[in-house]
């Protein structure tokens, strides 16, 4: 009954006589229309739409825009645990973090904190001593993107220490107190407080906590019981400790707390922040973003040749583009403080995500030769052409029409369906306002959405007129319009197309592999798969039944 009123709605208005009172008439011609209605549309000076070919295989624009798309979201950085990015970020004040530690000392050197208890609750060992801290004021940092803080050779932390050592460094892999003093000794100078990055929950190296935080609390909290981890995790190169029994409260009874099952709970608490807004108590200056897919990183080029994003390594950088990356980043830690432009990229890049990530794979579902569900090809079709008309309608105007059949044959009266649908996101901001690291994110979008926009308008006009086509005809233009989709799709790489199916239940959750909860034969199987909480407890992994 609800969709029903829904949809006649704009009827029940229309024909009552209800009109908005303060919209101006059409036939006004007074100033306020006019300065909204613009100027005459027209082809962009320069724009070459070459409908045929797809983007350059050395291009990084898509690259660029995944990576923005996913800051500080625990399920694309898992995905793609290569990071590629330095951002500068900010903790705010009176943000609350933690750290556990078996003693009762508050860390005088560098050290790290966890943004949820659960967390920092797997450094306590027989005693557990927890520090709740407060943000003094807004703490600076340098955020890496990708899987940041998993201690692995293949990948994860080349951008750490081509920052640090010039090259990636596999044999530094698990040299975690070495690598928190060289960055510290690296971000102070330039007036950083730390560094964030991402295990299975994000976590900061703060570098200084006399100066940055304060205590809200230290309390010496009833220990948890580890003799029920396992001693040997495959993520970990060496056995870890015999525990010792935790220290127990005089008159406790029953079992103390468990390791294990708060090692799950830690692994939950991170996949809170899987998606947009991720996690929200480290804030992104996207305007200083600097990117090791910067297209003039020459070094880089041939290394992602082949490659698909798991495997994107910084591996044969050479020492120029090195120090070009350091140079930027320094230059973007010591500049005017608010120096960007104020556009809030983060929302242009998940609007365009928003938008289209499922009505594409929805697109390519009713496109699919494997969707059994219509009765023939002419069906199929013409609720193809129906999705096509939802996703490209706010740019189809009423004289965007072919003047010929077929459609496809000239494609002129589409091109500016097109540029529309690429450019409403950016084509008003101003170039000149924008920081480098602000124009390589705007040509990002605006090449992505380029992409995205030629695919749709070449399979809109293959079914312009489809409705009126016979089977074989209408089965030719399905064809070719899943190669199209199919082929946008693999290129955009999004992770929301990566998750469990069907939906988890209660008691489980989507996981995909991660340090330091996998098997050597799980290290490049990023195929989720639910798992229960008991399951996962027994394992402190994923088991290969998948329980």
């Amino acid at each position: 009954m609800m969709w029903q009123l829904f949809c006649v709605l704009p009827y029940l208005l229309a024909t009552t006589g209800f009109v908005l009172p303060s919209v101006l008439s059409p036939s006004s011609n007074g100033p306020f229309q006019a300065a909204f209605r613009g100027q005459p549309e027209s082809p962009t000076p320069g724009s070459d739409w070459e409908w045929n070919s797809p983007p350059n295989p050395n291009s990084t624009h898509h690259l660029i825009f995944n990576s923005v798309s996913g800051l500080l979201q625990r399920w694309p950085n898992t995905l793609r645990r290569n990071g590629h990015s330095l951002v500068p970020a900010t903790i705010p004040k009176g943000t609350i973090l933690y750290h556990g530690r078996a003693d009762s000392q508050i860390p005088i050197s560098p050290d790290w904190v966890a943004f949820d208890f659960e967390h920092s609750a797997i450094l306590c060992r027989r005693s557990c001593h927890m520090i709740t801290l407060q943000a003094k004021r807004d703490l600076r940092l340098v955020y890496f993107d990708g899987l940041s803080a998993g201690k692995m050779k293949d990948g994860p932390l080349d951008s750490q220490d081509v920052l640090l050592w010039g090259r990636p460094r596999p044999d530094k892999y698990f040299s975690e107190l070495e690598r928190i003093e060289a960055l510290c000794d690296w971000g102070r100078p330039l007036g950083l407080d730390g560094f964030v990055r991402m295990e299975f929950h994000f976590e900061a190296m703060i570098c200084d906590f006399m100066d940055a935080l304060e205590v809200v609390s230290f309390l010496d909290l009833v220990p948890l019981d580890r003799s029920t981890l396992p001693r040997h995790l495959p993520g970990i190169p060496r056995p870890l400790p015999q525990p010792s029994p935790p220290k127990l409260p005089s008159g406790w009874r029953g079992s103390p707390p468990d390791m294990r099952r708060n090692a799950i709970e830690a692994f939950v608490t991170g996949t809170w922040h899987d998606r947009a807004p991720g996690e929200t108590r480290v804030r992104p200056d996207y305007s200083g973003l600097v990117t090791f897919y910067d297209p003039s990183l020459s070094s880089l080029v041939e290394a992602r040749h082949g490659k698909d994003r798991l495997h994107l390594r910084l591996e044969g950088i050479s020492a120029l583009d090195t120090e070009q990356v350091r140079d930027e980043l320094r230059t973007v830690l010591t500049r005017e403080r608010d120096g960007g432009s104020g556009i809030d990229w983060g929302s242009i890049v998940h609007v365009v995500t928003e938008r289209y990530a499922g009505r594409l794979e929805y697109l390519r579902l009713l496109l699919s030769p494997n969707t059994t569900t219509f009765a023939d090809a002419l069906e199929r079709a013409a609720v193809a052409r129906e999705q096509l008309l939802v996703m490209l309608a706010p740019y189809i105007t009423t004289t965007d029409v072919p003047q010929q059949l077929p459609a496809s044959a000239n494609l002129s009266w589409a091109t500016l369906v097109a540029q529309r649908c690429a450019t409403t996101q950016t084509s008003l901001i101003p170039l000149d306002i924008l920081t480098p690291q602000e124009a390589r994110i705007h040509a990002a979008a605006e090449n992505t959405l380029h992409e995205i926009c030629r695919r749709l308008v070449l399979v809109w006009a293959e079914f312009f007129d489809v409705e009126a086509a016979d089977e074989a005809a209408a089965t030719e233009a399905t064809e070719v319009a899943y190669g199209q989709i199919s082929e946008l799709m693999e290129w955009l790489d999004w992770s929301e197309w990566v998750r469990c199916e069907p939906g988890c239940g209660l008691g489980e959750f989507c996981y995909i592999p991660s340090w330091p909860y996998f098997g050597e034969d799980d290290l490049y199987n990023i195929i989720p798969r639910c798992i229960s909480f008991e399951g996962f407890a027994r394992e402190s992994g994923v088991s290969h039944d998948g329980s």
